[in-house]
């Protein structure tokens, strides 16, 4: 005795326009990337102050000072995808 087959999966119902439109809106919205790119670029520069400033002269930086500088620039990094958006730019035009 063989099991039976499962039951076939329903097939994925496409998005409705709507939420397509929606979608694109908020790719081309330059305020909401504006907004969106320069927090994240701001809270890099201050988080990598603040950690400049807690370095002091002549000392090797610690290994938490070296952390916090590197998620500053990874901070900093996606801030300015965010802002240049790279992938919207790559596809042809409709």
């Amino acid at each position: 005795m063989s099991a039976p087959d499962p039951p076939p999966l329903p097939a994925p119902a496409p998005a409705p326009a709507q939420r397509q439109r929606q979608r694109r809106a908020l790719r081309e919205c330059w305020g909401c990337r504006l907004l969106c790119g320069g927090g994240l670029v701001a809270a890099a520069a201050w988080i990598y102050a603040s950690a400049r400033g807690a370095s002091r002269p002549g000392n090797p930086p610690g290994m938490g000072v070296v952390g916090q500088m590197v998620f500053a620039l990874g901070l900093l990094s996606f801030g300015l995808v965010v802002l240049v958006d790279p992938v919207n730019k790559s596809r042809p035009k409709e």
